[in-house]
């Protein structure tokens, strides 16, 4: 869909008459492609100001030679240019930034003459920089990334001359396909040629080096993190009834869903005490329904300029949107829209702004994009986001079992064989009441460290014990906090992660806490 919404937009921009037009994308081939198909009875041409003009395609007058720079290209296109053609300035960015006075009443004069000769300007911009002066006259499109249907004749094209036996398999080149979904179609051609020259066919290894690719174009980004599916549900320990309900989510994303018409899950918010598996939560769903995790960086969307920060979350949703079916993971999200005003009543203008944006694209969605939101601290959390979940659910601390759970889970990858038979684990997990996940990791990890010190022997219970006694867990230094949490839950407005079990009480210790 992604070249049809293009072609669909342009058409309808020229049969409107539109004669200024700011198209951002980086994929300047691509445009002028679908604006030769579309338009047979325009000229087109295109002019940069390295090479100057470029002749795409005759106008029934033709376009005089000359030389020209940013400055007397304009007053050269009003005077000289022909009618009934299409004219792309390639990075015209760079002129607004030159003698934008100039150049922006220039364009403003020039648009009724433009318009009484069937002309059309076509600026291409790698970002949105329109200057403010020219908002009610120029037409702004973002380009859609390509689709999986584009890249799908991408694909064909790179492999057109390869003989039948080195053709891949159906489903690998559907994955293949699949996996490019996020990139332009530049970087698609090159990541399918790299395939091929690296292995001399297209198969399964290809599926990883072609995501790899994305992942640094998704970096690149700014404002979007790429997380391998590395975690699956055995790497997460207890947490069933959360597990449970993400489970019949997945199935929402199924060919038989969308033949049912069942709508696409929104989302979830995971809101508790810190560590205790929200982030891990969010990389085992991406792990166990096998979809690309998306993180967004709260901070990295916020720019000094004007404009930038709401423009960063726009670029941001629109790639989430391109790689779909995604997982847009928005990790301790009270930051990520702090100053938003948000259920504060005070706010900073950019803040708000990127706010809804988020908000306005959360409500009205379409595409595959499942978010999971995590926060530590209910007060500040923007209560107009929260309905927009299709489940809130809290993490407390870890029960009794849940506790041995997440002791095996770590042992064993400390290397301890079995577990349950060589330590004495109903000790560890009473002597671990009131630790968080986290915690017991780095009792684990803490213990590894004295094994190996103590001449690289194997991990006994007595060096578990011993780290124990060393880590003072969150449910004493922040008691208050968890006390919040818990009357927040029990207020109706989240729902239990685990089974009720009873779960640890907090215990305060006044060395750390005070009043």
């Amino acid at each position: 869909m992604a070249e049809m919404d293009l072609a669909k937009e342009l058409a309808g921009l020229f049969r409107a008459n539109v004669p200024l037009i700011n198209l951002i994308t980086y994929e300047e081939e691509r445009v002028i492609r679908t604006i030769e198909k579309l338009e047979s009875k325009l000229g087109v041409y295109t002019w940069d100001l390295a090479d100057g003009f470029h002749v795409v395609r005759e106008a029934a007058g033709p376009m005089p030679k000359k030389e020209l720079n940013s400055e007397t290209l304009l007053p050269f296109l009003s005077e000289q240019a022909p009618p009934g053609c299409v004219i792309v300035l390639k990075d015209f960015h760079h002129a607004w930034n030159q003698r934008k006075g100039f150049i922006t009443r220039k364009l403003r004069n020039m648009a009724p003459g433009l318009r009484a000769k069937n002309q059309f300007l076509v600026m291409i911009t790698p970002v949105a920089e329109l200057p403010v002066e020219l908002k009610d006259d120029v037409m702004v499109f973002h380009v859609p990334l390509p689709d999986r249907e584009e890249l799908g004749r991408l694909f064909d094209d790179v492999t057109r001359n390869l003989p039948k036996g080195e053709l891949p398999r159906r489903e690998v080149r559907e994955k293949l396909i699949g996996s490019a979904l996020g990139v332009t179609t530049n970087q698609a051609r090159l990541a399918f040629s790299r395939v091929y020259a690296q292995f001399g066919r297209f198969d399964d290894r290809g599926i990883q080096q072609v995501t790899w690719a994305k992942r640094e174009v998704i970096r690149e980004s700014g404002a979007l993190e790429f997380w391998p599916a590395e975690e699956g549900e055995s790497s997460v320990g207890g947490l069933d009834l959360l597990k449970d309900w993400l489970a019949k989510r997945e199935l929402a994303f199924s060919e038989e869903a969308r033949k049912a018409q069942l709508p696409f899950p929104r989302g979830v918010a995971l809101i508790g005490i810190p560590g205790t598996g929200k982030s891990l939560s969010a990389k085992m769903t991406s792990g166990v329904w096998k979809l690309p995790l998306l993180r967004l960086d709260g901070g990295a969307v916020f720019a000094s300029l004007l404009g930038e920060s709401e423009q960063n979350m726009r670029r941001a949703i629109q790639l989430a949107e391109t790689v779909s079916p995604c997982i847009l993971w928005v990790d301790e999200m009270e930051k990520a829209f702090a100053g938003s005003g948000a259920g504060t009543g005070s706010s900073s203008g950019a803040a708000s702004r990127v706010f809804g944006t988020f908000l306005t694209w959360m409500q009205e969605r379409k595409s595959p994009v499942y978010v999971i939101a995590t926060a530590n601290e209910v007060a500040a959390l923007p209560m107009e986001l929260m309905g927009r979940f299709d489940r809130t659910f809290f993490l407390d601390l870890p029960n009794a079992a849940e506790r041995k759970q997440i002791f095996i889970i770590h042992l064993k990858r400390a290397g301890v064989d079995f577990p349950e038979r060589r330590l004495r684990l109903n000790e560890l997990v009473e002597s671990s009441r009131g630790f968080v996940g986290r915690e017991i990791e780095r009792v684990v990890r803490e213990a590894q460290f004295t094994a190996f010190a103590d001449g690289n022997r194997e991990l006994e219970q007595a060096d578990v014990e011993a780290s124990l006694v060393q880590v003072i867990p969150i449910s004493k230094s922040h008691a208050g906090v968890i006390d919040e949490l818990r009357r927040w839950k029990k207020d109706g407005l989240a729902s239990p992660a685990s089974s009720e079990e009873t779960a640890p009480k907090v215990e305060r210790s006044r060395m750390i806490e005070t009043e």
